[in-house]
């Protein structure tokens, strides 16, 4: 059973609503709205109302939106995310980023994939232009109008790429590339952006992963990196053709950390479970820079600020630490102890951290020692969702669905 609940019905309100939403490639300053932020990177711009002090935020509104991982994305004066309500439907929110009103739910069937964790959607929304794109824990990726909530295509990624469904479940993002929308998963697949009819399927199939594709420029060329459960693939941007493989080994081989693409498309950091290395691209090959087990991405992201690198060495339930690696050697310049695992983003030049017991905590950006701004608490755990800065509002999650907005004051 598949449902559209429009909450907000009058026209003039949808047509505003459409107005607010904008382009991925023409975001509006202050935006994050897609999977790693405006650029890709896991960065946002401060803007000129952002306050280290996190004592000076307050909570706009709350929401549950049900079981999951999914991570908000801003769009104007609207959010998203999704959710599962543990029986048998995912549900997309669309929230009015400012009062926390729900404007409309759109509800399909889906399983919950409780593996070793509660289940629910791992996947964030991407709003591009008047769409918003989604992917089910199961696989099912839909396009959906981002004013009203209804459904323009859907997809199955199963049936598409010709694999079996990964053990923990679908966790590409949606990254949309010139009129197309692209999905890894040990196999990566392009879809066409207006019809949802699949383009192409990449031809090697790899063990499954848990990451997301990253489209980057080399000299004027465009390509994609895949990092699945046994290594990082490019890809042509064209056709999904393999170029250059490199093996990355991970416990379980399971890898669900994105790669970061640095120096103009020349190296690609990656990331697992029991070590991180930095590989060199010269447009044909890879080939290994550093590899280090002093940072290890279980299941979060690092931000690269000022050519250093910080993130959470460890992974759930351990006492995991928040390191600082030089990016040219992959040595560590600082680490801090006792640090509950979570993910790390970048607002101008201070780190954010959200750790799995839902504490926030801004460190300033800097090579020479742990400089901690401030800590608050502001959800119980387990929180393994980014936290996300968009248009001067920092919003987090945890894996029950209590979501929490918050505003400066």
């Amino acid at each position: 059973m598949k449902k559209s609940n429009q909450l907000t019905p009058p026209a003039i309100v949808l047509a505003l609503a459409l107005a607010s939403v904008c382009s991925a490639h023409r975001a509006q300053a202050g935006d994050w709205p897609h999977w790693l932020g405006p650029n890709g990177d896991n960065i946002a711009p401060a803007g000129e109302q952002f306050s280290a002090d996190l004592s000076k935020w307050k909570v706009a509104w709350k929401a549950n939106v049900g079981r999951g991982y999914s991570a908000v994305v801003v769009a104007g004066d609207r959010a998203f995310t999704v959710g599962h309500d543990e029986k048998a439907q995912e549900t997309v929110y669309c929230f009015d980023a400012n009062t926390g009103e729900a404007v409309w739910k759109h509800a399909y069937d889906a399983q919950l994939l409780p593996n070793m964790h509660p289940g629910g959607p791992n996947a964030t929304p991407t709003v591009f232009g008047s769409k918003v794109f989604t992917l089910s824990k199961d696989g099912q990726a839909y396009c959906l109008d981002a004013a009203k909530g209804s459904k323009i295509w859907q997809a199955n990624l199963v049936e598409a790429m010709g694999i079996k469904l990964p053990r923990w479940g679908f966790a590409s993002s949606a990254v949309i590339d010139d009129g197309r929308v692209i999905f890894t998963a040990g196999k990566v697949a392009a879809f066409d952006l207006a019809t949802g009819k699949t383009l192409w399927t990449s031809k090697n199939q790899y063990f499954e992963g848990y990451t997301t594709a990253v489209v980057f420029e080399r000299e004027g060329e465009k390509f994609i990196a895949a990092l699945d459960g046994k290594g990082l693939s490019i890809l042509t941007g064209k056709d999904g053709e393999e170029i250059a493989r490199h093996p990355f080994k991970a416990m379980f081989d399971m890898v669900a950390s994105t790669p970061i693409v640095l120096a103009k498309g020349n190296r690609v950091f990656i990331s697992g479970n029991t070590s991180s290395e930095m590989v060199g691209f010269d447009g044909q090959k890879l080939t290994s820079i550093w590899a280090s087990t002093d940072i290890k991405n279980a299941m979060n992201n690092s931000v690269v600020l000022g050519g250093v690198l910080y993130g959470i060495d460890g992974k759930q339930g351990s006492p995991s630490r928040l390191v600082a690696v030089n990016v040219e050697d992959g040595k560590v310049k600082w680490a801090q102890a006792d640090f509950a695992y979570g993910t790390t983003i970048g607002i101008g030049k201070t780190v954010l951290a959200f750790t799995e017991n839902g504490e926030l905590i801004s460190i300033k950006a800097a090579s020479d020692g742990y400089s901690e701004i401030s800590r608050r608490q502001v959800l119980s755990k387990t929180c393994w969702t980014t936290p996300v800065y968009g248009n001067q509002r920092i919003y987090v999650r945890n894996d029950r669905g209590e979501l929490i907005c918050l505003a400066s004051t």
